[in-house]
C-alpha cells in the first residue's frame, strides 16, 4: 500500500480517528511517526515570536527588568511589529509621542531580524553617538539577557560592538542620520530608523536620509522591509510628509457605555469648567485633572459630554480596558501608497501615569499658560504625537494698539514686579538700536524703553538707570561684521555687569544653543583663548512667537501707551510709531524654494528697517535661557531630596 504524501492511504492515515482504523501497535507508531514527519508548523509572527523567547534585561534603562514581552498589555503594538513579515508591506511609519513605545518596537524587530528570522539589517539613528548609546544601553543588554540571542554572539569580541554585531546570517551596522555615506554604504534586507523626525531632509545633491536608506534594499526585492519611528514635530518636517503617503491608521476601540468605535481625540477630552479660579485668571490643575474625563462620540450615548458638565464619560480604567479591548484595531483614514502603513499613536494609549486624562489635562493647561508658544508645541510633539501646525497670523497696527496698557514709558504697571530686566540692542554703523523689557518669569512682559544711541557708554547708562527694576542682563548681535571685533571687546569688557553676545541664524533645531565664542579671535591675542558666552538664537522661532504675541494668541506680552494730551508731532509719538513700524517689518510667507531643514514659512523683510524687532528676537531668546535655568534651579532641591530618600 502506498503511503506517499498525496495518497488517498495517507490522508486515511493522518485525518481519520485511530478508533476507525484497526491497527497493531507498530502499525500505530509507523502511523505516529507519519503525522510527526509530515506535520505542518504554523510560523509565529514577529510579535508572537517575541513573546515565546524574549524578557526584558536587566539593563540600564528597563523601568521592570525581567518581565517577559507581553503585547496583550499595549496591543496596539502587535500590528506594526508585525508588518516586518507581511507580504506587500514595504514600509512601516509610526508617529507617537515621547515613552510611546518606538524604542521598544525598534529592539524588538532588531531581535527577530537576529534570531527570529535573521536577515542583514541596520539601524539608523538621529546622530551616530545616539545609536551607540542606544547599542550600549539597550541592545546590548537584550542580546545578553536572552538566550536564544546570546547563542549567536560572534566569538571575536571585535564583532560585537556598539557600531557593528555580526550574528550568523544577521550582520548589523548602527549609522547616524547625518551620514549619507554611512546610511548609503550597505546592502540590507531591513532598515530600522529612530527618531526620524529628527532625520536631514533632501538637499539639491541628495535625497533625503529616509530615501536613501531605502536604497539599500533594493536587492531584497519583495522581501525588504523598512520601519521608521518618531515624533512629529511640524506638519511640513520630512517625517510626517512621509507619514502622510501612507494611510494614516487610528486605534480604534469601543466606548464602555455603548460600544461605539471610535479613534482617541483630544478634541474629545474634557474637564469640568468650575475648575476655572475666579475671575477667568486660569485654571485650578488639579480640580481640572481630577475632573477629567472622555467624551463619547455618539450623541446619544450617556458618556457623551462634550462640554464636561454632567461629569460623566470615560474614566481612565475605562480608557484603559477600552485600549485593551479584544476587539480594538487599528484603522486606515486615508488611501495610502501601495506597501505603505503609518500609525499614529496618540497620548491616551498607554499604561503609564504620562498617559491618563489627569494628566495629559494639566500639562495641556500648564503648556497654555507657558511663557511660550513652543511650550504648547511640545505638548502637542512629546504628549499627543501630533505635528505642530504653523499659520501665518495677520498683524496689523490696528493689533498691535490692543496691547497697549495704561503705564507710562520708562516705568511699569502698578503691582507688576519683574523678575529680570533685560537690555537687548542691534549694531549699525552709525549707532545702536536698543529695547529694554521687563520679564516676569510666567512669561508676563512690558515695553519699558526703546530708542537709538550712539556709543557703548551711553548704553551702559541705559542699564545702569533700569536697574533698580530688577536684576538686568544686556544682550547683543556680534553679526555686523564691521563692528564684529568691536562689539565682543566692548561686551567682554563689562562681562561682569550681565552682558552677553548673541548671533542669529535663519532656523536652527536648538531654539538657543549657547556657546563660548573667542573675543580676539584674528587678533594679537586671540591665542590666549579669552571667550565670553554667546548665545547661538533660531530667529524663525522667535519671530514666530512674537508674531504669536502680536496677534494675542499668547496673552503676556505689552506694551505701555502714550498720554492723550501729547501734540501729535512730539518726539514721543514719532518714536513710538517707529517701533511699531520696526516691529511690523517683517511678515511671514511660504517659501519659494524648499530647503533642507528649513520650514516651509520663511520671513520676509518690506523695508528692511526692522531693528526692533530683531532687538526684541534677542531678548526673547535669552528669556528662554534664563526660564530654563530658572526651572533647572527649582527641580534641583526635589531632586536631591529624592537621591537622600532612595540611599
Amino acid at each position: 500500500m502506498s503511503i506517499l504524501p498525496d495518497s488517498p492511504a495517507f490522508a486515511a492515515l493522518t485525518r481519520a480517528p485511530l478508533r476507525a482504523i484497526p491497527l497493531t501497535l507498530a502499525e500505530r507508531t509507523v502511523h505516529a511517526e507519519i503525522r510527526h514527519l509530515f506535520r505542518v508548523t504554523p510560523r509565529l509572527t514577529p510579535s508572537q515570536w517575541c513573546e515565546q523567547h524574549l524578557v526584558m534585561p536587566v539593563g540600564f534603562t528597563e523601568a521592570r527588568p525581567g518581565r517577559r514581552v507581553d503585547f496583550s498589555t499595549d496591543p496596539h503594538l502587535r500590528e506594526p511589529l508585525d508588518n516586518l513579515a507581511t507580504p506587500g508591506v514595504t514600509d512601516t511609519l509610526l508617529a507617537a509621542p515621547t515613552r510611546g513605545g518606538k524604542t521598544f518596537l525598534l529592539k524588538m524587530a532588531a531581535a527577530y531580524s537576529v534570531a527570529g528570522d535573521p536577515a542583514p539589517f541596520i539601524w539608523v539613528d538621529s546622530t551616530i553617538d545616539k545609536g551607540r548609546s542606544i547599542a550600549k544601553k539597550e541592545l546590548h543588554p537584550l542580546i545578553r539577557g536572552n538566550s536564544v540571542l546570546r547563542a549567536r554572539i560572534p566569538a571575536d569580541r571585535h564583532h560585537f560592538t556598539t557600531q557593528e554585531m555580526l550574528f550568523p546570517g544577521a550582520a548589523l551596522n548602527i549609522y547616524g542620520a547625518n551620514s549619507p555615506a554611512g546610511v548609503a554604504g550597505d546592502t540590507v534586507r531591513r532598515v530600522l530608523c529612530n527618531e526620524a523626525g529628527r532625520y536631514r531632509a533632501a538637499t539639491d545633491d541628495e535625497a533625503s536620509t529616509l530615501q536613501l536608506v531605502r536604497h539599500r534594499t533594493e536587492s531584497y526585492n519583495s522581501e525588504r522591509a523598512h520601519f521608521f519611528s518618531g515624533t512629529p514635530q511640524r506638519d511640513d518636517g520630512q517625517f510626517w510628509l512621509e507619514m502622510e503617503t501612507g494611510d494614516l491608521r487610528e486605534w480604534h476601540v469601543p466606548c464602555p457605555h455603548c460600544h461605539t468605535f471610535q479613534s482617541f481625540l483630544w478634541a474629545r477630552v474634557v474637564w469640568s469648567p468650575a475648575a476655572r479660579r475666579e475671575g477667568g485668571t486660569g485654571w485650578d490643575l488639579e480640580a481640572a485633572g481630577a475632573s477629567a474625563r472622555y467624551s463619547c462620540i455618539n450623541p446619544e450615548c450617556p458618556a457623551h459630554d462634550p462640554s464636561g458638565t454632567r461629569g460623566t464619560g470615560w474614566t481612565d480604567t475605562q480608557r484603559v480596558a477600552a485600549y485593551r479591548h479584544p476587539e480594538a484595531h487599528w484603522r486606515p483614514t486615508q488611501v495610502g501608497q501601495p506597501g505603505v502603513r503609518s500609525y499614529q499613536v496618540p497620548g491616551m494609549l498607554g499604561g503609564l501615569d504620562t498617559n491618563t486624562f489627569r494628566s495629559l489635562v494639566i500639562d495641556f493647561l500648564k503648556a497654555r499658560a507657558g511663557p511660550f508658544l513652543a511650550d504648547r508645541q511640545d505638548f502637542w510633539n512629546s504628549r499627543m504625537g501630533l505635528p505642530w501646525k504653523e499659520n501665518p497670523s495677520e498683524i496689523s497696527a490696528t493689533k498691535l494698539a490692543h496691547l497697549e496698557r495704561p503705564y507710562d514709558r520708562g516705568k511699569l504697571p502698578e503691582g507688576f514686579k519683574p523678575d529680570v530686566l533685560i537690555v537687548s540692542f542691534d549694531v549699525q554703523t552709525y549707532g545702536l538700536p536698543f529695547v529694554v523689557r521687563a520679564y516676569a518669569w510666567t512669561g508676563e512682559s512690558y515695553l519699558v524703553d526703546h530708542g537709538l544711541v550712539t556709543g557703548w557708554d551711553d548704553l551702559a547708562q541705559i542699564q545702569t538707570d533700569y536697574s533698580t527694576l530688577a536684576r538686568s542682563y544686556v544682550v547683543g548681535d556680534i553679526h555686523f561684521a564691521d563692528r564684529r571685533a568691536e562689539t565682543l571687546e566692548q561686551i567682554w569688557r563689562r562681562r561682569a555687569l550681565g552682558w552677553l553676545a548673541c548671533e542669529g541664524v535663519e532656523y536652527s533645531k536648538d531654539r538657543v544653543r549657547v556657546e563660548a565664542v573667542n573675543v580676539f579671535m584674528g587678533g594679537k591675542l586671540q591665542s590666549e583663548q579669552i571667550k565670553v558666552p554667546r548665545l547661538l538664537i533660531s530667529t524663525y522661532d522667535f519671530k514666530l512667537e512674537l508674531e504669536q504675541r502680536f496677534a494675542g494668541t499668547v496673552k503676556n506680552w505689552w506694551l505701555y501707551s502714550l498720554p492723550l494730551v501729547l501734540e501729535e508731532s512730539s518726539t514721543e509719538r514719532e518714536e513710538f510709531a517707529a517701533y511699531k513700524t520696526q516691529l511690523l517689518d517683517e511678515r511671514r510667507v511660504p517659501r519659494k524654494k524648499r530647503r533642507a531643514g528649513l520650514p516651509a514659512w520663511e520671513w520676509k523683510s518690506r523695508a528692511g528697517n526692522n531693528h526692533a524687532l530683531d532687538c526684541e528676537v534677542y531678548g526673547l531668546g535669552l528669556f528662554w535661557v534664563l526660564v530654563r535655568e530658572q526651572s533647572f534651579k527649582r527641580r534641583r532641591p526635589a531632586a536631591r531630596r529624592s537621591i537622600q530618600v532612595q540611599r
